[in-house]
């Protein structure tokens, strides 16, 4: 996207306004106790979503009967912005604003999800495989939802997930989770959820099953029959305290790079800094500027043979990863991320991150497209192999890596983990450690 959109989209006052609806939302999530915590928390959620889709779906009609060379109704929706509304270009501005903001707000929502299902990765990944939901406002079949969640909770006192207030609850409409008699656990219940339950669809529902069954260590993931959840025993370890020291340093200096365990960069910038302390000209010479002699003092220097992945319009595009919105950071730098308000980057090396394979006894090859090193999304990166046996991980594995600044040393051991003890021959292995609950609550230490 170029600079010129982005700065108009992150400084759009309907944007800004989300931000700080992010840090409260945020904070209101992480004091999410109970089910009738939850219950509300859901409330507040759907009112904001459908409100932001409605506005979004009026702008695009406006824009399309301009297009068409009409003029704007008289029941058009109020602009949040100035400029000419007998044109397209603020009605487009603002209908993009609102699909980003709806995105942002359902990463609360993925946020809510990982606490329900107690931090663990395995439900968030069997539930993700299709298609990310449509706009949830005008939905057909939505009435029926509201009234089942209302029914749970009401007659039973039954916490109803919905899904598309999500962006990495694909498979099923909702999720009902019913509390253990003398415990504090729950068993989770799938819903397809129809106006007439007549019309229920046998491939969701096919695929509703897989997904129960493959948490279960039962079965494949849906729409891949060689794709299996594999849990790890690992000890999930990350170095997040260091992005909340390098997102902190960036916000009063506007730009701040360091190393970090792993031989990798982390970079951070914060836009609301860098725009008080640079003019819009030089802004991308002074990041660029910065994020090299970071690299240059970590010694990640060789062009070609270093990955970096990038934190900026991230929100609800991968269900893989963690949700900004449970970073172990302060509600503020969340919301940050999740607005692109802040931004971070870590950059490995390549040649670091075969040596560490080495160092554990495995051996690990990168995989190239072509001769000029381009790779297409979801294809294997990286090929590594132990006593014969191999595995392949793809773009998103290794954005996780990065991206959640795993400690290089414990990613290693889960991928050992994986070739020793996983099942890899002829299937593709989904790995997830076990014990995520006390990173995301922040009790890592």
């Amino acid at each position: 996207m170029p600079a010129e959109r982005a700065d108009l989209l992150v400084g759009h006052p309907l944007h800004r306004q989300a931000y700080l609806d992010l840090v409260q939302m945020i904070g209101d999530l992480r004091r999410v106790r109970t089910p009738a915590d939850r219950y509300a928390f859901q409330q507040e959620l759907l009112s904001k979503i459908l409100e932001v889709e409605n506005h979004r779906a009026a702008c695009s009609r406006v824009v399309k009967r301009l297009c068409r060379g009409k003029a704007v109704p008289v029941d058009s929706p109020a602009l949040h912005s100035s400029g000419d509304t007998n044109g397209p270009e603020p009605w487009e501005l603002e209908r993009d604003v609102c699909e980003r903001v709806a995105r942002q707000l359902r990463s609360i929502g993925d946020g809510l999800a990982w606490k329900a299902f107690g931090y663990d990765r395995g439900p968030i990944l069997a539930l993700s495989q299709n298609a990310p939901p449509g706009p949830m406002a005008n939905k057909e079949g939505l009435l029926a939802e509201l009234a089942f969640m209302e029914q749970a909770w009401k007659e039973q006192g039954r916490f109803v997930l919905l899904h598309d207030l999500t962006s990495c609850l694909r498979i099923g409409d909702a999720t009902e989770f019913r509390a253990l008699e003398g415990s504090s656990a729950y068993d989770v219940f799938l819903h397809e959820i129809k106006t007439d339950p007549s019309r229920k669809s046998r491939t969701q529902q096919r695929r509703m099953q897989l997904a129960t069954a493959a948490l279960y260590g039962e079965g494949h993931l849906p729409g891949d029959e060689t794709a299996q959840l594999t849990p790890l025993r690992t000890p999930y370890k990350t170095h997040l305290h260091s992005l909340r020291d390098a997102v902190r340093l960036a916000s009063e200096r506007g730009v701040q790079g360091m190393k970090i365990p792993g031989g990798r960069a982390l970079f951070a910038a914060s836009l609301l800094r860098c725009n008080s302390l640079w003019s819009g000209e030089e802004l991308p010479s002074r990041i660029g500027s910065a994020f090299a002699s970071t690299l240059r003092r970590v010694g990640i220097t060789q062009v070609g043979s270093r990955v970096t992945c990038n934190s900026s319009d991230q929100v609800g595009r991968s269900p893989m990863l963690a949700p900004w919105t449970i970073y172990p950071l302060p509600s503020e730098m969340c919301a940050g991320l999740a607005a692109d308000t802040v931004f971070f980057s870590v950059t490995l090396s390549s040649v670091r991150l075969v040596e560490a394979l080495e160092a554990a006894g495995l051996s690990g090859r990168w995989l190239l497209a072509d001769r000029e090193g381009i790779l297409q999304a979801g294809q294997p990166v990286l090929r590594v192999a132990y006593n014969g046996r191999r595995v392949e991980m793809n773009p998103s594995e290794l954005a996780r890596l990065l991206l959640e600044v795993v400690d290089l040393d414990t990613w290693v051991q889960g991928v050992k983990e994986l070739l020793i003890g996983g099942d890899v021959v002829g299937n593709r292995p989904w790995p997830y450690f076990k014990n995520e609950a006390r990173v995301w609550t922040g009790q890592e230490t």
